[in-house]
């Protein structure tokens, strides 16, 4: 109603009927003394309308391609205007028209001037020219620069004549770390390190050996510290596989300037871990460096679980009938899940080790070799294309902000197919599906440079960690 008379807020009533009775459009019926409003609506309502919608479908669209830290605080007006007139410009970005205003900042359409220098890519010469200008100017530590394809839908003749996303600026505020409880982090930490300290424990709950022991030590009164050392070496290479995975994020960090948050460990079911939570709390300075920062963990973390295992099988082969019988245990069911993993194991240890009618058949492994299938698993469910996980972020970078969801959306499908019908006995698959969905859902901040593509060497080990990835998560067989 507030539409037909002009006003874009019809919050206040009594406005509104004051405008209709000004318009002669509300009036007095003579026979039940009641108020009549006129439903005349001009032809620029509709229009209004009509532009209206389509601005909320815009915002709708951009709001999934960006995380909500992004949306934490609206960014001032007067920024856009002390842009215009003291950064942009002829010698770094021409804009082409006025800043559209999107969820969390503004996009500006234009052609960036900047010549690019010499072995760097051109978006990277275009937010350093940018950066300068900005330290020089009233907007310093205020406002960033990011130089990004166009997030917003594109319209039916963009799509016919397939046209290639535009690039352009997106401004957003300066401050785009994540709000993270300290409380809830700790908290969630500190139960993922209960986590890796109840399996190591739990696995030894059908050796039968270790199970007699418990029971003369309780009847005798003593104490069960042997049991917490024979759980140790389980729970320690457990928690160094994760903790090499964090380390390799921290290199790509500290080389390419990434502001990151502290992990936060993640409890799991299966392998007392799920994972770990590390937030990027700045922009990284192209997709390139998002691309290393999210491969580099996992990768390191796959030789070291890899490394583990092999030498926790040979340990076991090698070893004793009575150290064996102080082993740990991990049921036939949860090897059988990797088809990576269990063929390593079956190959090591021979006999068919795998082929058991009964999948619930416990097998003792030396600690490390349980630590290193886990550590496997663990690492190639993290680069699975979703949200802001590593692979997430490989995705993002490899395919692009929009489609990336596309794919962030099929994987997931696949998860829970695959959990449900695909053979997933151990339920690891359908888990880990369940879990990204309440932690890791969302995508990641916007690097400073996302326009300029990865080099094919990235683009290849993408491809060859995607292949390693499958022959680790599909079951065996």
């Amino acid at each position: 109603m507030a539409r037909t008379v002009g006003m874009s807020d019809g919050t206040n009533a009594t406005a509104v009927i004051d405008q209709l009775f000004a318009e002669n459009r509300l009036f007095e019926s003579g026979d039940n003394e009641t108020f009549q409003f006129s439903t005349t609506i001009k032809s620029d309502d509709f229009e209004d309308i009509f532009v209206d919608l389509q601005f909320e479908e815009k915002n709708a669209f951009v709001s999934t391609l960006f995380p909500e830290v992004t949306r934490k605080e609206p960014l001032n007006e007067t920024y856009m205007d002390a842009l215009y007139s003291e950064v942009l410009g002829v010698d770094t970005f021409n804009p082409n028209g006025k800043p559209e205003a999107v969820p969390g900042g503004y996009i500006v359409r234009g052609i960036g001037k900047v010549k690019a220098n010499d072995g760097e890519d051109y978006g990277d010469s275009l937010v350093k020219a940018l950066d300068a200008k900005i330290a020089q100017s009233s907007l310093r530590d205020k406002i960033q620069c990011c130089y990004i394809l166009d997030p917003t839908p594109p319209s039916g003749e963009e799509i016919l004549n397939e046209e290639d996303e535009s690039p352009l600026l997106l401004v957003t505020n300066h401050d785009l770390s994540p709000s993270t409880d300290v409380f809830v982090k700790t908290s969630v930490t500190l139960i993922g390190l209960a986590s890796i300290a109840f399996v190591s424990l739990d696995s030894f709950s059908f050796n039968d050996e270790v199970l007699n022991q418990i029971s003369v030590s309780a009847n005798a009164g003593k104490d069960l510290t042997w049991l917490y050392a024979l759980a140790l070496p389980l729970a320690l290479s457990t928690l160094t596989i994760q903790l090499i995975h964090e380390f390799g994020h921290l290199i790509v960090a500290v080389k390419d300037g990434i502001d990151i948050g502290f992990p936060t460990l993640v409890p799991g079911f299966q392998f007392g871990l799920s994972g770990a939570i590390t937030p990027i709390k700045s922009p990284p300075k192209s997709i390139k460096s998002l691309f290393d920062f999210a491969i580099a963990g996992p990768m390191l973390g796959l030789v070291a679980s890899m490394v583990l295992l092999y030498v926790g099988l040979e340990m076991t082969v090698f070893m004793d009938t009575a150290a064996r019988e102080q082993l740990p245990s991990i049921p036939v069911q949860l090897l059988r899940s990797s088809t990576l993993g269990g063929g390593i194991v079956d190959y090591l240890l021979g006999d068919g080790i795998l082929s058991s009618p009964d999948p619930s058949e416990m097998i003792k492994l030396h600690p490390f070799a349980i630590a290193g299938f886990g550590g496997l698993v663990t690492n190639a469910l993290s680069l699975l294309p979703i949200g802001n996980t590593d692979g997430g972020r490989i995705c993002l970078a490899f395919f692009g902000r929009s489609f990336s969801r596309v794919v962030h959306g099929s994987a997931i499908l696949l998860l829970v197919v695959a959990g449900l019908f695909g053979g997933d006995e151990a339920n690891i698959l359908l888990t880990y599906a369940v879990y990204t969905q309440f932690w890791q859902q969302q995508s990641e901040i916007p690097s400073r440079n996302e326009v300029d593509e990865l080099d094919s060497v990235r683009g290849f080990t993408a491809i060859g960690v995607s292949i390693l990835v499958m022959l680790t998560l599909i079951p065996v067989p």
